[in-house]
């Protein structure tokens, strides 16, 4: 055998023994984090309002506790824009009851009365009557709160209660006074709760 030979046979028997030596070390199974990959829904702007991207997180049914997900993916959530201010501390509890009830009650003078499609039916509709009745008592929960509303609050309240758009969307709380906005708000649902309730 010759001095090359030798040699070759000695790497080869130095590289087979340090791979039966080592054993193969675990890797977590997870994949490269991606984040514009992720689908987080149509990206136009009627389809964004209400929208907040947050981490995506698994539960455990039994603890409760929540796990970050390895793969850092995000999902977008709709939340109420009352609900968001008020986790943050912009407006208070008793605004934010107050602005529900008002909310709620626009939104009933919104819907038309349901027809029980499993009952026999002679007529095609409800009496005319009974449809009006509910559409007026609607109608008078919703003024019984709206009355109380100030003529300097009513923009505020009907952009961001009734309509669920931001302060930004009124022409005096754009840019650096959105925090102005946000603080008339604020004073104009407490004064609506101190009225209706």
């Amino acid at each position: 055998m010759s001095k090359i030979d030798k040699q070759a046979a000695a790497i080869a028997a130095f590289h087979t023994a340090s791979r039966k030596g080592r054993p193969r070390e675990p890797r977590p199974v997870t994949m490269p984090s991606q984040p514009t990959a992720w689908d987080k829904g149509a990206m136009g702007e009627a389809n964004r309002k209400g929208l907040i991207e947050e981490a995506s997180v698994e539960i455990d049914p039994e603890t409760g506790r929540e796990t970050p997900n390895p793969n850092g993916v995000k999902r977008m959530r709709r939340v109420d824009l009352l609900e968001h201010w008020l986790k943050k501390g912009d407006i208070s509890a008793k605004g934010f009851n107050a602005a529900v009830k008002l909310r709620d009650a626009f939104l009933a003078t919104q819907k038309v009365p349901a027809v029980d499609m499993g009952q026999d039916r002679v007529d095609s509709s409800p009496k005319p009557d009974h449809a009006v009745t509910i559409h007026i008592e609607r109608l008078s929960r919703y003024h019984a709160y709206a009355k109380h509303i100030s003529a300097d609050d009513k923009a505020i309240i009907e952009n961001c209660v009734i309509d669920g758009c931001s302060p930004r969307a009124l022409r005096q709380y754009r840019n650096e006074n959105y925090r102005k906005g946000l603080a008339h708000l604020h004073d104009a649902l407490e004064r609506l709760h101190d009225a209706i309730c």
